[in-house]
């Protein structure tokens, strides 16, 4: 009963549930916004694409477009619980 040893690293469940480490809070920060920089950048072309045709395409079609779009998402996913390391 003397050598028993138990170690429990709950990062893994933290992780999942979005608390991060310094490292992985920075390298997350950082995907984000090159994914939202790349949106923009897509958004921003197609609109002036779309408004470069101005005999067909109104400004006011650009407003209801981005003011009525519906994009609803739910996901579901496993969150892994923290590793547990016994040894006797």
């Amino acid at each position: 009963m003397q050598n028993l040893e138990l170690k429990i690293d709950n990062y893994p469940s933290e992780r999942a549930l979005g608390y991060y480490n310094i490292s992985d809070f920075s390298s997350n920060a950082a995907q984000k916004g090159e994914e939202a920089a790349e949106s923009a950048a897509a958004f921003y072309a197609s609109s002036g694409d779309k408004l470069g045709n101005f005999q067909n395409y109104k400004i006011a079609d650009l407003g209801r477009e981005i003011l009525y779009t519906s994009q609803k998402e739910i996901t579901i996913a496993y969150k892994p619980g923290p590793n547990i390391d016994f040894r006797a």
